[in-house]
């Protein structure tokens, strides 16, 4: 729906009116018809047209990835017997995104303009295109009038996704899909290959039909398969980030956890996601299906006022399936933090600590890291500018 800008300008023209009849003579009358001509007419010819004048918004993609192009594309349709000197089309990508600005067009009857703009995103997160408005009015800027022709679209961005080679969840039972390596978890009734005896082979192992048709000694192969489950916790505490200037370490943690998401979702393993940000507590997923589902979420955490992040994982880790994987992912250390830790590999749980870090930490997180890496706690130290450091 078309409206004005400046409320003063009916007032005015009323007011103008009423002093022409009041006072009289030509020239009040004259003064008023002018005003009528030049302001009233343009007035209800542009409302009328901005009345009749149509658009929309459409983007490229709806789901992108950080530094990666997406196109938003605005497209203003005015019918035939309407014309416009000047259209503002204002907040064309909107404030939510970057390199937003506005653009100046004339429209004749029935003509279309169409227009595209080009953004990147420098983070993750979940942006608006802005409501696409324009507005016009007469020359000298007595008066505006403004329409608001389409929503704002929705557009996704999610992390870089990162490898962590020798990073994987132990397998914790038999009967399972995961390939392991270790003996315990060999499956007998699925064969991997055939291989020829050896010494200290068990005579259970040997293939008979193959021996007999081979004429020597062939042994089976069972395949290692086992089932692993998978609990990333995330940091998202106020206190954890006061010192994280430019999201760096905000970013880092869901980069992190959105790569350990992909990666194990893409090997069939079951997951949870736990932050104290997220709404509902957790996140679960089995299958890669479900991983845009988890990342919508996870793309919106920001660090708040949530309480101390190893009390969270203590209190949590008593509902979890024993001898799981804990992935745990903060820039905070303390030694009652580290307690934590080594309590929870003494329940029979696989923890590995991930700490976020912008330099290298000081001999304080040194001491705690060393600690908690001696009483067989996996520990790696992330960058935010991008290294890793087992």
């Amino acid at each position: 729906m078309a409206r004005h800008k400046g409320p003063w300008f009916p007032a005015a023209l009323l007011a103008l009116a009423g002093t022409a009849l009041l006072a009289g003579g030509k020239f009040p009358y004259i003064f008023f018809y002018l005003t009528l001509f030049v302001f009233l007419v343009p007035y209800i010819r542009l409302s009328r047209g901005l009345k009749r004048l149509t658009g929309d918004i459409r983007v490229s993609a709806e789901y992108g990835q950080v530094g990666q192009p997406l196109a938003v594309d605005y497209r203003v349709q005015n019918p035939p017997g309407g014309a416009f000197l000047f259209l503002e089309m204002v907040s064309l990508p909107g404030a939510a995104l970057p390199g937003a600005r506005d653009r100046v067009i004339s429209l004749e009857g029935g003509d279309t303009a169409h227009y595209r703009e080009e953004v990147r995103f420098s983070r993750r997160g979940i942006y608006d295109t802005g409501s696409f408005r324009v507005k016009t009015g007469d020359p000298f800027g007595i008066f505006t009038l403004e329409k608001s022709l389409a929503q704002g679209r929705t557009i996704k961005v999610y992390p870089h996704l990162k490898p962590f080679p020798g990073v994987t969840p132990p397998a914790r039972q038999h009967f399972g899909d995961l390939p392991v390596k270790e003996r315990q978890f060999e499956n007998y009734s699925q064969v991997a290959d055939l291989r020829e005896w050896q010494e200290g082979d068990s005579v259970k192992r040997v293939h008979w039909k193959q021996t007999a048709r081979q004429g020597r000694l062939v042994v089976k192969n069972y395949a290692h398969k086992g089932d692993a489950a998978l609990n990333i916790f995330i940091d998202m505490g106020e206190r954890s980030y006061r010192r994280d200037r430019g999201h760096l370490l905000e970013d880092l943690a869901v980069e992190a956890a959105a790569s350990f998401v992909h990666e194990n979702l893409k090997a069939g393993i079951f997951l949870q996601v736990f932050s104290q940000a997220l709404p509902r507590g957790r996140l679960l997923g089995r299958h890669f299906r479900d991983y845009r589902e988890i990342m919508d979420h996870l793309i919106a955490l920001s660090p708040g006022e949530h309480g101390n992040f190893t009390a969270y994982v203590d209190s949590r880790s008593y509902y979890l399936t024993p001898r799981s994987s804990l992935y745990l992912l903060t820039p905070s250390l303390s030694l009652p933090g580290a307690a934590v830790y080594l309590n929870l590999k003494e329940r029979g749980f696989s923890p590995a600590l991930f700490y976020l870090a912008l330099r290298e930490p000081g001999p304080e997180e040194r001491v705690i890291l060393q600690r908690v890496k001696e009483a067989g706690v996996q520990v790696q130290i992330l960058y935010a500018s991008g290294g890793r450091q087992p």
